[in-house]
Parts: structure tokens; sequence; C-alpha cells
């Protein structure tokens, strides 16, 4: 659902403002919120219900596309409400990450964790194959409130399953007395700690700012250089997607804790080359093969970055580190406003150009300067990284 809302929201206010800087400005208030608030929410995760978490932020979620909905419908949406739906949606989809990682680590040992991430993946990668599509036909046939009254009625239906799901007490901590800021610490010291998770970190920062952002230029290089409407936007986004899924399903069936690393940084290397490529490309049919190898290798990175964070901290702490790795991805919005403004100045085929070849650049010397990373073998560590100990 969240891929429907991206692609509709992206096309919505394009035809809306013609401004490719509002278009990334309200990306931009989507993602600010996983960096301002994800280790907040990381450190709650670890002292609270999570299903109960989990089921309320579904819940306020369905909520918030009731209202959209109901602007839409009554003709009285207008670009402020946009923004502030798209910020408090934001809210909860930086609930959402840590929380749902959190209980996946909960629920399996060290064997099953790759393939656990991979059909997580894959599940979420089919809706980067059916949002897009959905969103496209939507706005070509009978328009955004579709989006999201379809959103509201799915994430209801969310929010009841999560709240029917067996609770899971919070692991025992030792630094239950630590308060709130010696919590966070605690999760902090931990991943400055471990060269593993801070070269993953880094790799992150590099791909949210100077990676993911192109996906909200993709409504306007498909409108203004690929001459297509809604319906062919939607397929091309979802060719990513069909991509993606076909990448998490390889992986849940396929990967093992020796080749983790490799994984992930093959793939951040080879989908930011896709997009510096679909930058260049005149044409829809040049760029839809493009985008679907981007896809391939960008569930790589995705699949492998959680697995390796989670695989390399003890239980007790986990969700405070996950929630360090949603700050990190948190960093997107600062790339959202730095390729809208170039996409202003210098067209946004141009913009996506800059920021992809920008991050290639960065991703390849941070994985020179530390080639260790290449050769870790997660399997060597998942013994003292408390996940071995949480099954026993």
């Amino acid at each position: 659902m969240r891929w429907m809302e991206t692609v509709a929201l992206g096309i919505f206010v394009f035809e809306l403002t013609e401004s490719p800087f509002w278009v990334a400005m309200v990306g931009f208030l989507r993602m600010i919120p996983m960096l301002v608030l994800g280790p907040t929410i990381g450190l709650i995760s670890d002292r609270v219900n999570r299903k109960l978490l989990m089921g309320s932020t579904l819940a306020t979620l369905s909520g918030v596309y009731v209202v959209m909905a109901v602007l839409v419908i009554s003709e009285r949406i207008e670009l402020w409400h946009i923004c502030v739906g798209a910020t408090l949606a934001g809210v909860m989809w930086a609930t959402d990450f840590p929380v749902r990682r959190a209980m996946i680590g909960d629920a399996v040992g060290p064997e099953g964790i790759s393939t656990a991430i991979g059909i997580d993946m894959a599940s979420s990668n089919f809706s980067r194959v059916i949002g897009p599509l959905s969103a496209g036909a939507f706005l070509a046939t009978s328009g955004v409130e579709t989006a999201y009254v379809t959103g509201a009625i799915l994430f209801g239906v969310g929010s009841l399953l999560a709240f029917s799901m067996p609770y899971v007490a919070p692991t025992p901590r030792s630094s239950d007395g630590l308060g709130y800021f010696g919590n966070l610490a605690e999760g902090l010291k931990h991943v400055r700690a471990d060269r593993i998770i801070v070269v993953t970190l880094l790799i992150t920062i590099v791909m949210n700012i100077f990676g993911f952002p192109y996906q909200h230029m993709v409504p306007v290089i498909g409108a203004e250089s690929l001459k297509i409407g809604p319906l062919l936007i939607g397929i091309l986004l979802a060719s990513e997607g069909l991509g993606a899924t076909t990448s998490s399903l390889v992986i849940a069936l396929r990967a093992r804790p020796g080749g983790y690393t490799r994984i992930y940084a093959v793939g951040s290397v080879l989908f930011l080359t896709a997009i510096l490529l679909f930058s260049l490309v005149p044409s829809f049919w040049m760029a839809l093969p493009i985008l679907m190898i981007g896809g391939f290798s960008m569930s790589g990175f995705a699949t492998m970055q959680s697995i390796i964070v989670i695989t390399s901290t003890p239980v007790e702490i986990r969700g405070r580190v996950l929630g360090v790795l949603a700050a990190t991805i948190g960093t997107g919005p600062l790339g959202a406003l730095i390729v809208g403004g170039l996409a202003v100045w210098w067209g946004a085929s141009n913009a996506v150009t800059a920021i992809s070849a920008v991050g290639l650049t960065l991703t390849i010397i941070t994985l020179a300067a530390w080639p260790a990373f290449l050769r870790s073998s997660v399997a060597a560590r998942l013994s003292s990284s408390g996940i071995a100990r949480e099954n026993e």
C-alpha cells in the first residue's frame, strides 16, 4: 500500500503543482519522521507490547487515509492537506519498520532469519508491483481518492490482524535502569563497536540520500522525458517491484550467512548503476528492463541490510539498534530535497544522473576503504549476537 500511495501522490502532486520540487517535498515529509523518530521508536519497541504498537500504527494509518479520501471526494483537498497527511503517514511508517523487523527477529532463530526477512521483503516488494500498477490505473480512471479508500480498507484489515497475533513478552534487559538517554546510548555504543554494522549503515545512508530519491522523479521523468501517462508510469515502477520480488524469493531460498555482506555490497553497486542508466535512456521500453534489473539488485541491498544488523545484535537491544538503522534510512529526505532542487534547476533526468553518480562513487569508495566487509561471515558472529541464546 505504501507504494500505491507513493506513486499516486507523486503523480497527483505533479499534476496539481507542475513542480518537481513539490513532488520531492511531499516525499521529504513522508520520510523525515524516520530520521527524527527512528531511535526513539526502536527504544519504545524494546519496552512495550509490539503487537499492540503495530496494530495501533496500522489503525492510525487507516484513519489518516479516510480523512484524505474525504477531502479529495469533497473537492476540498489542498497542497497543505497533502503535506500534513504525508507527514502523519511518515510517522506511522517510521514506527512500522523497527517494530516489524524486531517482531520477525523474535519469531525465528538464526537459521531462519534470512528466509524470514526474505519472505517479508518478497511480500513488501510484491506491493511494489501491485501498488504502482494500481496507482497508475486509479489516476488514469477514477482518481486519487480510490487509492486513499483502498489504503484505508487495507490498513484497517491489517490492524485487526496485528491485534490478533500472539503476544510475545519483551526480553528482560539489564539496562532497564539506564533511563531514556542511557538506553539510546547503549544501542549507539553497540553500533560504533561493530565495524560490519558501521559499514552497513554508511552504505545505507549513501543509498537513501543518493539512490532511492530517484523514485520521486519517476513521475516527472515519465511525463517530461519519456512522454508517458500515469498508467505507463505505474508499469515502469512496477517493473522495479517485479525484479525486487524475484530477488527476495531467491534470497529467501538460497542466501547463506557467509554471503550476506557480499550480496549487500553487490546489490548496492548494481542498483546505483541501474538508476544512472535509467536517467540517461530516451524511451519507456529501454527504461523498463533497466528498472527491473535495478529492483532485483535493490532487493539484495534491502534484504541483507536488516539481516546483517539483526544477526549482529543481542536480542535485548535489537529494537534500539534497528531504530538506529531506521534513522539512517530516514536520511532519505535530504536526498529528496537535493534531487528536487536539482530538478528545478537542471531538469529531473539530469538530477537523477547527478545523485546516482555521486552515490555510486561513494559506495565504491566505502567498500574499497573496508575490504574486509566483503569477506565477513555472519555465520561466525551468530553465537555472539545473542540470537543463539534466545532459542535456548
